[in-house]
């Protein structure tokens, strides 16, 4: 069974003068151990797509039609109650500038430390800390004792997404969504980024939703690939098939 179904979900924001058409009868599906890479300019809807799923819409924004399922059952009209308890347990964020989704006035170790709580409250105090510096080894940061004092200015772009990616997996999300997670950084820290994303779905078997505009992040990630152009889902499957046409469509 599919993990997540997308089937004619269109978003519009309402301002008092218009309507704006910013997603429009997107559909797609994605399995388990999955990364599914949604492509496009800025601007062309993709973001908005998977705030949609994971309903973290502005207030203008809301989901005019369509579905979406999750592991088979209807979410589409879930209230916020219930996708509070998806956002953290099945679904989980990393956005393009982890130091916007850092507290500055935290500690790296009491933030991930927060998240683990939030998700097991009743965790014994040895087995809690334990998990901490699992979930820090597992992103790489190889210091956790030491790292876990510090704050989010003492780490560069590339290890503050590892942070930032720690939160998220303390969640043991089912799908992780990553926003644009290496166009912040520069060419290295972005291979080791896109590595690292690599090694979590192999070892933890989740599904990702991976948006980039960088068609080789793409080929670098993907399994498969969705293109997106003024909010339509226009091209979908293989990764490699799809990409080499857009590369040749665009740059030839």
């Amino acid at each position: 069974m599919d993990v997540l179904t997308v089937k004619n979900l269109s978003v519009s924001f309402y301002r008092p003068s218009c309507e704006i058409e910013a997603v429009k009868n997107a559909s797609f599906s994605l399995q388990p151990g999955e990364i599914l890479v949604i492509m496009g300019d800025t601007g062309c809807g993709k973001s908005v797509l998977c705030k949609s799923i994971v309903r973290l819409l502005p207030d203008i924004a809301r989901i005019k039609s369509g579905q979406i399922l999750f592991q088979g059952k209807d979410i589409t009209h879930y209230s916020e109650r219930e996708m509070q308890k998806l956002r953290g347990n099945a679904f989980s964020m990393v956005f393009q500038n982890p130091m916007t989704a850092l507290n500055p006035c935290m500690s790296v170790g009491a933030q991930i430390a927060e998240a683990v709580r939030l998700r097991k409250p009743q965790i014994a105090r040895k087995e809690f800390q334990d998990e901490v510096a699992g979930l820090m080894e597992l992103v790489g940061l190889d210091c956790p004792e030491k790292q876990a004092k510090q704050y989010p200015h003492q780490f560069s772009g590339g290890m503050a997404q590892r942070c930032v990616t720690a939160i998220a997996l303390a969640a043991d999300p089912d799908v992780l969504f990553a926003d644009e997670p290496t166009t912040a950084l520069d060419g290295e820290m972005q291979e080791q980024i896109l590595e690292l994303f690599l090694k979590l779905r192999e070892k933890l078997g989740m599904a990702v939703i991976f948006i980039t505009h960088n068609p080789h992040v793409a080929a670098r990630i993907a399994d498969r690939a969705a293109l997106m152009r003024a909010g339509e889902i226009y091209r979908i499957g293989d990764a490699e098939e799809i990409l080499e046409k857009h590369i040749y469509d665009n740059y030839q």
